[in-house]
């Protein structure tokens, strides 16, 4: 039995529907299964919780995020020192602090995404794992790409890009394992020792199949944490460019947005006919029933998209970019999942959908089926061998 710390600074909440958070928890659940694992997450509010009192196994540190002004502060104080920002937005003095005095305490430190890693003591004589997820500095490539050159934002993400891939470069010397849920997402474009990359896809949980064709269904559902910018994105374009089109010929459309979603990016959804914000949803099920498709149009993605899987375990026929498939390649076209490759094809895809029965349940059962042998216990299973 190991003892390992998991540091994260993201809030590991379920219901945000962020691939990252989900994957995250899975990993943690799979570990603790075999090992006492301690955690370390930002959330609202200082405090600290324990599995098993009575043991004081798996005890999780809940440390306060730090206000805007502060954000801003350590943002620009990483910039000056050339790190990636997104460090300084997600800094942390008590996590730092905390690290420093207890991490001779453990045999293994997980960092959870490329912004934990600045908690890391330099010092650390144990098993050093990046549990990086996706290639950021692709991520960033790709956004910039649809921002005009006179967009604050595309700056901050050319900046980014740089320092971010700087960071990825380097990360190899310091970690003994990286681990990226694609092979797509790495050795090209980062020159990653081959020895310390290990590739470990998601997983989804099993579900009920719940699809049913129906000429009557009118929803078409978006699941997904929509405060990151990909999923806002793909949201705004839906609604704006494809839903009206698409309620010409059929007004009782609906489109349907599942995840966590803050005030501001609430607003912009707020006036958009026949679209609904539903926030974080415990229980999908209700959800899932009555909907023509899951959709993963995101024009910006990386990795493997939760969210392809999520549908696919309730039998919900996916259509998807071809951005978004791109970590999934054994799922096939109009087989597995339906690809729209332009807004004109996105349209006819729904259309034909909801209009052909045969097609729509052969999509259905066989993204279910396999989705099904995708537990995260399976997937997730060579974790515990590089521990």
């Amino acid at each position: 039995m190991k003892k390992i710390l998991f540091i994260s600074t993201s809030n590991l909440n379920p219901y945000f529907f962020s691939g990252d958070t989900i994957r995250a928890i899975n990993i943690i659940k799979l570990l603790r299964k075999k090992n006492i694992v301690d955690t370390i997450t930002i959330g609202n509010e200082n405090k600290i919780s324990q599995t098993n009192v009575l043991d004081k196994k798996n005890s999780d540190y809940v440390f306060k995020s730090n206000n805007f002004l502060l954000k801003i502060f350590f943002s620009f104080k990483s910039l000056l020192f050339l790190k990636p920002i997104q460090f300084g937005f997600f800094f942390s003095k008590k996590i730092k602090e905390f690290v420093k005095k207890n991490y001779k305490n453990y045999d293994t430190i997980i960092c959870h995404l490329n912004r934990s890693t600045q908690y890391l003591p330099s010092d650390f004589k144990g098993n050093k794992i990046l549990e990086m997820t996706d290639l950021e500095s692709n991520n960033y490539n790709q956004r910039k790409k649809y921002l005009r050159i006179y967009n604050p934002l595309y700056f901050l993400y050319v900046i980014e890009y740089f320092l971010i891939k700087n960071f990825e470069k380097k990360s190899t010397k310091i970690f003994d394992k990286i681990i990226l849920v694609s092979k797509n997402d790495c050795l090209k474009k980062v020159n990653f020792s081959k020895k310390k990359i290990k590739i470990i896809s998601n997983g989804v949980s099993g579900n009920k199949y719940l699809y049913k064709f129906n000429k009557k269904n009118n929803k078409i559902i978006f699941i997904g944490n929509i405060n990151y910018l990909p999923n806002k994105d793909a949201c705004i374009f839906f609604a704006k460019k494809i839903l009206p089109k698409l309620n010409k010929d059929n007004p009782f459309f609906k489109f349907q947005i599942i995840g966590n979603i803050n005030f501001l990016n609430k607003l912009s959804f707020l006036f958009l006919k026949n679209v609904q914000c539903l926030g974080p949803i415990k229980k999908l099920e209700k959800y899932i029933k009555n909907s023509i498709c899951g959709l993963s149009n995101l024009r910006v993605a990386t990795g493997v998209q939760n969210k392809i899987l999520t549908y696919g375990s309730f039998g919900v026929p996916v259509i998807c970019s071809l951005k978004s498939i791109q970590g999934l390649t054994f799922l096939r076209n109009n087989k597995d999942v339906i690809i729209s490759k332009n807004s004109d094809e996105l349209i006819k895809k729904i259309n034909f959908l909801i209009s052909n029965i045969k097609f729509a349940n052969t999509i259905s059962k066989n993204i279910y089926f396999k989705t099904k042998v995708m537990s995260w216990s399976k997937i997730l299973k060579d974790y515990q061998a590089i521990i």
